[in-house]
Formats: C-alpha cells, sequence, structure tokens
C-alpha cells in the first residue's frame, strides 16, 4: 500500500494533493494539545479558594469612582454602550456580507430581552448563598433583568438558543447558512463584554482573589476604607495608575491564609486582583484577532488570484493597505485591493465550467452529487483557501471561556459561573471552550462536506441550480 494515498472508512486521503490541509490539521491538533496542558497546570497550580461575601468589607472608593453620578448608575450606561457598539459593527458584517439588516433588527428585537432574562437567571440563582437565591427571590423572580444580579453566561446562551431557532428558520427563506448569521453576529458580542467590563470596575466588582496585604492593621495606623493614609499603604501594582489600584482594596474582618501565599490578619488592608482589566483587555484582543486576523489568515497562506489570473487584475499593496484604514474607498479598473480581487476571483465568483461538469454528473448520478461532500468539490474554485463559515463564531466561544477558565480560578466562590461550586463553574467553562476549538476545526475541515447546499451562502455562494 502507498503510504501517500490510502482509504479510511471509505474516506480518500492523499497526502502528496493535501499535504497543506494535513499540515494545518497538525497545527490545530498542536494547539488543541498546548490548550488542555495549559488548562491542567493553571487548575492544579493558580487555583485560589477564598469567599468575598463578610470576609472583607466594601472596596475603597478613591478619586471619584463611583457606582453612579447624580442619580444615573454607570453599570447599566456600559452594559447599553457596550451593546450599541457590538451592535453597530454586527451592521457593518451585515452590509460587508451582503445580509438583509432587516433580519438583524427582528433577531436583536428577539434576542436581547431573551438573554438579559438568561444572564438574571443564573446571576441570582443561588447568588446569597447555597440554594438561597439574591434576596431571596423565587423562580420567576430569577428572570427580573431591571434587578441587580447578572451573569454573562446565562446571557450568552440564552440569546444564543433564542438566536439558533430564528436564524434558522430565517437562514431557510433568505437560503444563507445559519452559521453565517453567527459568524457577523457572535463575535462581536467580545466589545459588548470588553466595555461592560468597565461598568463593573465603577461598581467596585468583578476582582480576583487577593495579591497582598499593603498596609497592616495594626493599631489602625492606615485609617478607614472611607479615610486611608495613603502614606501607610503600599503600592502593589505600580504599572496601574492610582484611580485603578486604589479602589481595587479592601479590609480585611477575619484572619485567612489562601493557596497563593497571602496571609492577611483582621482589620489589614489587603490589595485584590483586577480580573476585570484582564478580561477587559483579553476580549479586545481576542475581538481583533477574530475579527481581522481569522478571516484573512487562509487568504494569507492560499494561492493569491492575482497570480493564479495573470494581467487580470491589477493588484497594490499600498491601496490595500489604505483601503484597510478607509473601507469605504472603491477600487477602480487602474489599481485594486486585496480584498475587492478576493472578492471578483472567489467570493462572488462561480466557476461556470464546474458547474456545467457539476450539472452533467448530477443528472448521471442525482444522489450521489446532491450530497454535500460532491457540492464542496464542485465549488473549489481555483482551489483557493478560505476561513469557512463558522469559524469565527466557534472561536468567540474558544477565546471567551479560554480567558473565563484563567480568570475563573482566583474568583471568589460567591462570585462564580456557577455560584459556591468552583469544580462545576471551572468544569463547564473548560467544556465551553473546548467545544468552541473543536467547532473550529470542524467548520474549517468537516462541515463542508456534511452541510453544503447548492444556493445557499455560507463563506461564499454555493453555485445555485435554479
Amino acid at each position: 500500500m502507498n503510504i501517500k494515498e490510502f482509504k479510511f472508512n471509505k474516506i480518500s486521503f492523499d497526502f502528496k494533493r493535501d499535504k497543506l490541509k494535513w499540515i494545518s490539521i497538525g497545527l490545530w491538533a498542536s494547539l488543541f494539545i498546548v490548550v488542555i496542558v495549559l488548562f491542567s497546570v493553571f487548575w492544579a497550580t493558580k487555583n485560589v479558594i477564598w469567599t468575598q461575601g463578610n470576609s472583607f468589607s466594601e472596596p475603597v472608593h478613591w478619586g471619584g469612582i463611583e457606582s453612579s453620578y447624580g442619580g444615573i448608575a454607570i453599570y447599566p450606561m456600559a452594559m447599553t454602550l457596550g451593546m450599541i457598539i457590538a451592535i453597530l459593527f454586527t451592521l457593518y458584517k451585515f452590509w460587508k456580507k451582503g445580509l438583509n439588516v432587516t433580519e438583524l433588527s427582528i433577531g436583536i428585537a428577539i434576542c436581547i430581552p431573551i438573554s438579559l432574562m438568561g444572564a438574571s437567571f443564573f446571576g441570582k440563582l443561588n447568588a446569597d448563598a447555597p440554594g438561597v437565591n439574591a434576596n431571596g427571590v423565587g423562580f420567576w423572580g430569577l428572570f427580573a433583568f431591571w434587578h441587580a444580579g447578572m451573569a454573562i453566561h446565562g446571557g450568552v446562551y440564552g440569546g444564543l438558543l433564542a438566536g439558533l431557532i430564528l436564524f434558522y428558520f430565517v437562514g431557510k427563506k433568505s437560503k444563507t447558512s445559519m452559521l453565517v448569521y453567527a459568524d457577523a453576529i457572535v463575535p462581536n458580542i467580545l466589545l459588548g463584554q470588553a466595555i461592560g467590563r468597565w461598568g463593573n470596575f465603577f461598581n467596585h466588582e468583578v476582582m480576583g482573589a487577593p495579591v497582598k496585604v499593603v498596609a497592616r492593621g495594626i493599631d489602625n495606623e492606615w485609617g478607614t476604607i472611607a479615610n486611608v493614609n495613603w502614606d501607610a499603604v503600599e503600592t502593589h501594582y505600580k504599572f496601574l495608575p492610582n484611580w485603578i489600584s486604589r479602589n481595587l482594596m479592601v479590609e480585611a474582618k477575619t484572619e485567612g491564609f489562601l493557596s497563593n501565599g497571602v496571609h492577611f490578619n483582621q482589620g489589614d488592608l489587603v490589595q485584590l486582583s483586577p480580573i476585570f482589566l484582564y478580561e477587559s483587555l483579553s476580549l479586545l484582543a481576542a475581538w481583533l484577532i477574530i475579527t481581522f486576523i481569522i478571516p484573512n489568515i487562509t487568504k494569507w497562506i492560499s494561492k493569491k488570484p492575482w497570480k493564479v489570473e495573470t494581467g487580470k487584475y491589477n493588484y497594490k499593496l499600498s491601496f490595500s493597505i489604505k483601503q484597510w484604514f478607509m473601507p469605504w474607498i472603491k477600487s477602480t479598473d487602474e489599481v485594486q485591493s486585496g480584498r475587492d480581487i478576493w472578492n471578483l476571483a472567489y467570493f462572488r465568483n462561480i466557476d461556470e465550467k464546474a458547474k456545467e461538469q457539476y450539472l452533467i454528473s448530477l443528472e448521471l448520478d442525482r444522489k450521489k452529487y446532491l450530497k454535500p461532500k460532491e457540492i464542496n468539490k464542485a465549488n473549489k474554485l481555483n482551489d483557493y483557501i478560505s476561513t469557512k463559515a463558522g469559524v469565527e463564531c466557534f472561536a468567540y466561544f474558544f477565546a471567551w471561556n479560554f480567558v473565563r477558565f484563567f480568570l475563573e480560578l482566583s474568583r471568589p466562590d460567591d462570585h462564580l459561573f456557577v455560584m459556591y461550586d468552583k469544580p462545576l463553574s471551572l468544569s463547564l467553562i473548560l467544556i465551553s471552550s473546548i467545544i468552541g476549538l473543536i467547532g473550529m476545526i470542524a467548520s474549517q475541515y468537516w462541515l463542508p462536506s456534511l452541510i453544503r447546499k447548492n444556493g445557499y451562502l455560507y463563506e461564499k455562494e454555493y453555485f445555485s441550480l435554479n
């Protein structure tokens, strides 16, 4: 048997022809192994068990950082601003993909209220103690999102469930894959989350485990939470401005010794970790990678249309860079950007010869050639490589939960995704992240041979037979 080509379970593998594909799969597998190792090592070494509750005072309020000003609450303002910016960029993605904005409006009207109720449900469930909901509310009170107590996981999964049902039916009507809508909408949630975390900062919440005692409580030399003698306080986070660092300090109400080596006595002033800041910056970085790198990385390693079809296009790198910063600039016959050439040559182009050959094959064996695998093969225009529909959506779940896992390790037990059950909370977040990573790989390599339909829009429109 030739090792370069063999068959397994009726699937043909040709290593010489698909060398780049198998190299990329190998890299994905390596990433998968690295992620699992990181999860395992950090869970074993960086997990800090602690409860904020009655063990610590309200954080210091320094430099005018308050939860509201003149009756205007900052947290809902930050959440609303995050939603607006996420929706605006989603509108841009809809325009870029040629999707109907009316469909987005329907989605917003249905998914956001359900998302808010989901966030409220998980945020209030067992919030005051195991088996005790926030303020003792009953089952229906868990859905009262206009009251304090929200959990982002409940919001995301509630909105996702509603979106899956809605856009499944919308997609059947518009002949657009549900994965296309997911790619246009879901990653932008990261923007809302990144902005919303600053609302948590003004609320003096979403802080990690104590990292250092910055002032001992002996004879109360450092003063009180309301009136701190800053000359007696050691600065721990020297890289942070005071208006952030000083608002992360609390007074210890009990004695404690944590697994990260921090030992505090009653009355000590303790510095907490700014995980709201870490999460905000990490999610913003994740959004930039998912939005601008992941969709383009396949173009960088693929054949270039202006090299395959020599003389047909007038590609200019300088114009491509200029258009990246000013996307409203249009290409002309004299000068064209890489983005516009890819649209002309691949994303909005159909190989008529391949279509004719496919129609002939379809007449000979309709049952075989209506299968997604054959449809996918017939649409491989010049063997260009592109990021497939669904990768960006699943990348969101991987990146968000990847970040959340490491931050959850230092969150107090009374502020977890699943209150007072850190092993379950970490396990669910870990599973969500792994599902996201598997989904990215599946969307790129397996789903195109499983779910493609003629006449539907995926990463590009697969030719119609009408």
